[in-house]
């Protein structure tokens, strides 16, 4: 199962515009990912671009094949630690459009109802890039269990 989370950035008249993704949305996992490699507005924008994702960041493809092991046990590649498939290549995210399908980035009209679009879609992390803010993270199940 995964830790389903919403990923964007605020426009400058306030809405929100973001996209899904399915896996490993937790704090730990994203942020520091979303810090090092989606930095500036710029990079936050075509992160979100290609629209909905199944991952942040793997070296996996819709085509690759099973994980590569070395004497029963996964390789990964030493610079982020992430599994080594058959046929895979350099981390970057695993959009669902690569294998014909998906949503694009939705926009709400503030970090409200993008927090309920959200909220109502599974999420439970949300994930927004304001420029001179950085990455802000908003819990999604403790704001929703907080009501």
């Amino acid at each position: 199962m995964g830790t389903r989370s919403a990923i964007g950035y605020k426009l400058p008249s306030g809405r929100i515009k973001a996209v899904y993704c399915h896996w490993d949305g937790y704090p730990k996992h994203h942020l520091p990912i979303l810090i090092e490699h989606y930095n500036t507005l710029e990079k936050a924008k075509a992160l979100i671009k290609p629209g909905s994702m199944s991952s942040l960041r793997t070296r996996e493809t819709w085509g690759s094949g099973p994980r590569l092991k070395i004497l029963g046990s996964y390789v990964t590649d030493g610079e982020s630690g992430l599994f080594m498939y058959e046929d895979d290549r350099e981390p970057q995210p695993l959009y669902y459009h690569e294998r014909g399908d998906g949503d694009p980035p939705e926009v709400s009209a503030s970090i409200k109802a993008a927090k309920k679009r959200w909220t109502d879609c599974g999420c439970d992390h949300m994930y927004i890039f304001e420029n001179n803010v950085g990455w802000i993270h908003y819990d999604l199940v403790s704001e929703l269990l907080l009501k």
